[in-house]
């Protein structure tokens, strides 16, 4: 069972390995660190539920999207959490 701060740490590494840019990095953890506190549950429980809701609060409550869309780079960011940091399906 990994908690936040080691999902974070993990998805740092895999970021590293895979030779991406440290803006992609830095932006990657960011986005990842607030997904993870909107959550505000156990990682393994996460799953595509939450990455819906948290677009849906990023989107009504927050006005996140209203002068540029970045759905798609925040859905990829989240994603990628649950599918290669925690290995989710």
């Amino acid at each position: 069972m990994e908690n936040k701060e080691q999902v974070l740490l993990r998805m740092k590494e895999d970021i590293l390995l895979r030779g991406l840019s440290k803006n992609t990095l830095e932006s990657y953890t960011l986005n990842a660190r607030i997904f993870l506190e909107h959550c505000n549950r156990p990682v393994e429980q996460l799953n595509e539920y939450d990455i819906r809701n948290f677009l849906w609060y990023l989107i009504n409550e927050k006005r996140f999207f209203r002068t540029f869309d970045t759905r798609p780079i925040i859905t990829f960011i989240v994603r990628y959490i649950l599918k290669t940091t925690i290995m989710l399906k």
